[in-house]
């Protein structure tokens, strides 16, 4: 069965979003904020920490960053990986998980989807539901997205490291 990793900040039409992946036989492995609004519709959600083994650490700032998810989309285990990053408010708020696992999706664009924008889950799921998969065509167009928004919040990082008082 395929899978998919669900974590954003942006709730954004993830209910349906999952619904839909679900409808198509895809499993939902998602973070416990992404679980809980998934599951309120339903939805079989399987928690990350299930997937791991391991709880959550530091108040959930701490929960994707676990071999086994990285090996999961190295391996394409995990075959769509939905991110949107934690908005950047100050370095304290600054999102690693997010940025670690767009990262692996785009390393393995080939196998994976890199899905950051709840502006592509319609596309998505026509494609999915039309084709089976997601094409290579959109893999490679989900990865050069990816990481422009990656480079755009890195350089939001940077500004407010130059505004810091020395």
């Amino acid at each position: 069965m395929k899978k998919t990793l669900m974590s954003v900040s942006d709730k954004i039409g993830i209910k349906k979003f999952a619904s839909d992946l679900s409808d198509l036989g895809i499993e939902i492995i998602a973070t416990e904020g992404t679980a809980s609004e998934i599951s309120q519709n339903g939805i079989p959600v399987t928690r990350v920490s299930e997937f791991t083994g391991f709880s959550e650490l530091l108040g959930g700032r701490i929960k994707t960053l676990h071999p086994a998810i990285h090996a999961a989309i190295a391996t394409a285990e995990i075959s769509i990986v939905v991110v949107n990053l934690i908005p950047l408010t100050s370095i304290e708020s600054m999102d690693i998980g997010g940025i670690a696992l767009l990262k692996s999706a785009i390393k393995n664009f080939k196998n994976v989807a890199a899905v950051t924008d709840p502006t592509q889950y319609g596309y998505l799921i026509e494609e999915i539901g039309a084709r089976g998969n997601v094409s290579h065509e959109t893999r490679l167009t989900l990865a050069i997205r990816a990481s422009a928004y990656i480079v755009e919040y890195e350089s939001r990082v940077n500004e407010l490291l130059e505004a810091t008082p020395r």
